[in-house]
């Protein structure tokens, strides 16, 4: 009975169209009259005569005032204030460029990093700008302009580092940090090759101590040959002086 009603309304009336379901994907289009009423009341505005740079920075400027929060703002002072404690708390900050590596390699990488006691961090090249600008790590800008990955450590661990990143094709060492010091990569390299710190240690000791025993022998020599001589010199005086009085006697 319904369904002999619903056909009867759909051939008899043009309010079918009440009964079928609603069509999201294509909006009905308003009448004529809401159509001029619309044209009219659209508000005219006088055209912008400035340059098309200053127009593009003012709608960026608008963007990210509408992308700012008290949440996303607290979030940047904290990652801020994260990338200030890794260049100041760590003697060596590597800046690597990381390419993207499927997820078991990447864990195998942080297990390698692991184990020589090392650390990985990400960070926004916009943060780690703003963390090293007017310090003295400001001559990093130049590696902040990729998909940088740091690798940080609180010793001085280079041999470790270039052992590590051997094995990993997909991070490349730019440069970074060691004790206060900008380094290439080339400089970590030559780095890496120096002996451990306890044998230069040893070896600058043997080296002073043979240039302070020199000096002193040499020092001390005159001192002797005088010594020696003067002995010699009272031998004979002495031996003159018997001689003198064995031929007066």
């Amino acid at each position: 009975m319904a369904s002999f009603h619903t056909r009867s309304i759909r051939c008899f009336t043009t309010s079918a169209r009440l009964l079928r379901k609603p069509n999201i994907q294509r909006p009905i289009v308003p009448g004529t009259e809401r159509r001029l009423l619309d044209a009219v009341t659209v508000p005219i505005y006088p055209p912008d005569q400035r340059p098309l740079p200053m127009k593009c920075f003012d709608e960026m400027k608008r963007r990210e005032e509408r992308k700012k929060s008290e949440l996303s703002e607290a979030y940047k002072a904290f990652r801020l204030n994260q990338a200030v404690k890794m260049f100041n708390e760590n003697k060596m900050v590597a800046i690597c460029h990381a390419l993207p590596m499927i997820p078991r390699d990447f864990l195998a990488f942080q297990s390698k990093l692991k184990k020589s006691d090392l650390k990985l961090v990400f960070m926004r090249n916009d943060i780690a700008i703003k963390a090293t600008e007017g310090t003295r790590f400001q001559n990093l800008l130049p590696f902040f302009a990729s998909t940088n990955a740091y690798i940080i450590s609180e010793e001085i661990k280079v041999v470790e580092l270039v052992k590590v990143l051997k094995k990993i094709s997909e991070v490349h060492l730019l440069g970074g940090v060691v004790e206060d010091r900008i380094l290439s990569r080339s400089a970590f390299m030559d780095l890496a090759k120096l002996p451990p710190l306890d044998i230069m240690r040893g070896e600058l000791l043997t080296i002073l101590k043979a240039s302070a025993s020199k000096t002193s022998r040499l020092l001390g020599g005159h001192q002797q040959e005088l010594s020696r001589c003067l002995q010699e010199l009272s031998k004979q005086d002495t031996a003159n002086t018997s001689t003198h009085v064995d031929d007066d006697r």
